[in-house]
């Protein structure tokens, strides 16, 4: 029998499948997400009866019709993804799971890192966040009062610059954290050479390699949770208790800072959640004010706007003279060419 069930991929712009594949997930209570490729297997009768699909090097959507269950096709689906996604480069395999699938993916090799009533974010690659948690551990000062910034420095601007700086005033040393997702305008490499060099000057600030454990509300899934308030409220569990449990303790710092946000009400609503995460594990969260230009928070978003358009005159006025110097050897029109380039500019950091 299980010679029948083929597995598809299926385009992007096939809206009539994905329309079937989005019916399927809704007779299991789930609903489609942001995905970079979607396959499916079909019955007889060309219905979709199972589904799969991943966003980056994360698995997502994964459904099985009810009547089909039992026939290993969860399995099947899983394993062919996850060749999909290292045949895209990657070396590990991420997934966000609600718990009636918790065992097929430890059956997989798959390993928890988190874990709720409501969801789990496994690994197929435990080693690797071992590996990571080991050079934090060997990368920690011997500091009495230590801090973290996380940023994704899309790309560093002077309200990075400015969070560096009163971080630095206010600990005896500074960690950065650059966000390791390769779902951004400039790519990991190219932001975290922005920021070494734009924090250069702070003798009490270190920038180490980025981390794809603390997980981008980009990335964090929606697909499972009943509204957007318990998609922040999940993806902020998720974030602050793999940063408490597992980045602050191997680096052994207490307090963790970030900027606060007058334009996205997702990621104001995100700073609070964190803060009320953090407080309850006795661990310290500072919400720096942003650094305003002509009565505006600085933002990446415009960065970014402005980098794309060639419009160098106002970027200068935004960002550090090292990022302004950074951007001016990029060729901009050549980003201009990405698809999805409005999306990447758009997104909310």
């Amino acid at each position: 029998m299980d010679n029948i069930w083929q597995i598809h991929d299926i385009k992007m712009t096939d809206k009539l499948t994905l329309s079937k594949v989005g019916e399927l997930l809704k007779s299991v209570n789930l609903k489609q997400d942001i995905i970079d490729e979607c396959a499916v297997i079909y019955d007889e009768n060309e219905n979709v009866i199972a589904t799969v699909s991943r966003y980056l090097n994360t698995l997502k959507c994964l459904a099985i019709d009810r009547h089909y269950q039992g026939n290993n096709l969860a399995n099947k689906l899983v394993t062919y993804m996850i060749q999909k996604i290292y045949q895209q480069g990657w070396n590990e395999v991420f997934v966000f799971t609600k718990p009636d699938y918790f065992g097929v993916f430890q059956q997989l090799g798959f390993n928890i890192i988190y874990q709720n009533n409501n969801f789990a974010f496994l690994t197929n690659r435990y080693d690797l966040f071992k590996n990571y948690l080991d050079y934090l551990a060997k990368e920690k000062n011997n500091h009495r009062y230590a801090s973290v910034i996380v940023m994704n420095a899309n790309p560093f601007t002077k309200g990075h610059w400015y969070l560096v700086q009163q971080a630095s005033l206010q600990s005896d040393f500074v960690y950065i954290i650059p966000v390791k997702e390769q779902g951004s305008l400039f790519n990991y490499q190219e932001r975290k050479k922005m920021i070494e060099q734009g924090v250069q000057e702070f003798k009490n600030v270190k920038v180490l390699e980025g981390s794809n454990y603390l997980v981008s509300k980009n990335v964090f899934p929606a697909y499972f949770l009943p509204s957007p308030q318990a998609v922040i409220s999940e993806q902020t569990n998720l974030d602050a208790h793999i940063f408490v449990d597992y980045i602050a303790k191997a680096l052994q710092v207490t307090t963790r800072f970030v900027g606060d946000e007058p334009y996205s009400t997702t990621t104001n609503e995100y700073n609070k959640m964190m803060a009320t995460v953090f407080a309850a594990n006795h661990f310290n969260l500072v919400i720096i004010p942003r650094l305003t230009f002509n009565n505006h928070a600085i933002s990446a978003t415009t960065a970014r706007k402005l980098f794309i358009t060639g419009d160098f005159e106002q970027l200068q006025a935004i960002v550090p003279w090292s990022t302004f110097n950074f951007l001016k050897k990029l060729d901009y029109l050549s980003y201009q060419k990405i698809p999805n380039i409005k999306a990447l500019i758009e997104k909310d950091y």
